[in-house]
């Protein structure tokens, strides 16, 4: 299926909707949401991927992480692991670049 991505208007090809092979996506990190604005093409998928991975670090692809958007539309993220034990912090500092409780989503 060929689409128009969101951000630059590229045409590329898209797997998710064929029976076949997994879409080219599949391999990437697993970060979302990434925007309600549709697909993104190859190239501007992964620069929104590694946005958020530098803003966040760990938290952005953890699967006890909620991201979060304030009324300002900035996001921040919620760790669950801080509601049963407290050496968590419900609101961590971001960039996290290291956690004991990461679990890759």
């Amino acid at each position: 299926m060929t689409k128009t991505c969101a951000r630059c208007q590229a045409t590329f090809s898209c797997g998710a909707e064929e029976d076949a092979a997994p879409c080219w996506c599949a391999a990437l990190p697993r970060v979302m949401p990434l925007s309600d604005a549709g697909c993104l093409c190859p190239s501007c998928l992964k620069a929104e991927i590694e946005s958020i991975i530098a803003a966040a670090g760990l938290c952005a692809s953890c699967r006890k992480s909620k991201r979060l958007t304030t009324k300002t539309g900035s996001a921040i993220y919620r760790c669950a692991l801080a509601e049963t034990d407290p050496k968590f912090t419900k609101f961590p500092r971001l960039p996290m670049a290291d956690c004991p409780g990461y679990l890759k989503n």
